[in-house]
């Protein structure tokens, strides 16, 4: 019997896209990503995402990554408040 990671794999290995071959994965799964945004991209993403209105745990994810922002770029970020 193949574990979840090994169909996954052979999916993939078949010519599936990675998020087609997702599907059989569960939904709590550990995921990494790659995000690529312009400086007025993130404020926007900011705003959005660190609102109260946000998912709580995109908003845990945005609250971090904000603060990293706010370190090293302060002139662009330290205006947007982590809500």
């Amino acid at each position: 019997m193949l574990s979840l990671e090994q169909a996954y794999l052979q999916l993939t290995a078949r010519g599936a896209q990675p998020q087609e071959a997702r599907s059989i994965l569960p939904n709590s799964l550990k995921t990494e990503i790659v995000v690529t945004m312009n400086l007025r991209e993130w404020r926007h993403f900011f705003r959005l995402r660190t609102s109260e209105k946000a998912h709580p745990q995109m908003r845990e994810v945005a609250a971090m990554a904000l603060r990293e922002m706010q370190h090293k770029i302060p002139v662009i970020f330290d205006d947007i408040q982590n809500a």
